[in-house]
């Protein structure tokens, strides 16, 4: 087989230096042509010619970048990548530290109401929320997705959500006046989309330690907590053999100066007038 496919290969090698040399003939006779000045203008029109329009011409690949399976634009200050992710961090240092406002953020399924919280940012006043989160959309939704990884598959059509600065306490307890915010990304899918400096805005994602699962909370669809809030005791009742906040404050003073054998003592005691209260 090989022998045949060499044989052909010479064959056709053959055959085109015959037409060649015919074509050189028939130019020759009809136009006065030598055979070598054939050669010669050949080689000076090629040598001259533009390149041709097939490695010339711009193709629409050449357009493509590696963000193309991304769903939106990404401008390359907010591509997640260490030196944007830094930046961002420093940002959102400096402008807390000058007393700007802070939020923080919750990115969610929109299948689940479960709200995972995955950072904060800070923004100058003159830049509004909405402003600061679309900014940085891209940033933010790849940190989320790289922290739970059950949200990767919904990248591109995750929420963004917002609640007040430092409130992870009170939306833990499900506060009924902590109410998320929703962010739009239309500033984001926009041709435009925000046009502000990347320092007027800052992104702290969050981080977890070795093992932590990570906090989140049960949302309805406009951002109110989904369980009932989680009061604690305030003011104990007669029976319920919970010391108040007069009788812990008493108990601290007489503690005070004592040494850890006199506490021991003294609890004892202590339990022992509630167990005859209890008799009586």
């Amino acid at each position: 087989v090989a022998l045949y496919d060499q044989r052909s290969t010479i064959n056709i090698m053959r055959l085109i230096v015959v037409s060649v040399a015919l074509l050189a003939s028939l130019l020759t006779e009809s136009h006065g042509f030598t055979t070598q000045g054939l050669v010669s203008k050949l080689l000076s029109s090629q040598s001259t010619s533009t390149p041709t329009k097939l490695f010339n011409a711009k193709s629409k690949w050449d357009d493509l970048d590696d963000d193309d399976d991304e769903p939106y634009k990404i401008s390359p200050d907010m591509k997640y990548v260490t030196r944007n992710i830094l930046r961002q961090n420093q940002h959102f240092v400096d402008i807390k530290e000058a007393d700007g406002p802070i939020h923080d953020v919750y990115v969610r399924d929109a299948t689940t109401p479960i709200f995972w919280f995955c950072g904060k940012v800070a923004r100058i006043s003159d830049v509004s929320l909405d402003v600061c989160i679309a900014r940085q959309w891209p940033l933010i939704e790849q940190h989320a997705v790289n922290l739970r990884l059950e949200l990767f598959p919904h990248k591109g059509v995750l929420e963004i959500w917002t609640a007040p600065g430092d409130s992870e306490l009170d939306v833990a307890y499900n506060r009924p006046d902590v109410v998320f915010q929703k962010m739009e990304r239309e500033l984001v899918d926009s041709a435009d989309g925000p046009k502000i400096k990347n320092m007027l805005v800052g992104f702290q994602g969050e981080m977890y330690d070795q093992g932590e699962e990570g906090f989140r909370t049960q949302r309805t669809d406009d951002g109110r907590a989904f369980n009932p809030e989680v009061v604690g005791p305030t003011a104990p009742s007669q029976d319920d053999g919970v010391p108040g906040q007069e009788e812990l404050e008493e108990l601290l003073k007489s503690m005070d100066g004592m040494d850890i054998n006199d506490v021991g003592k003294l609890l004892k005691d202590q339990k022992e007038k509630e167990s005859r209260e209890v008799e009586e």
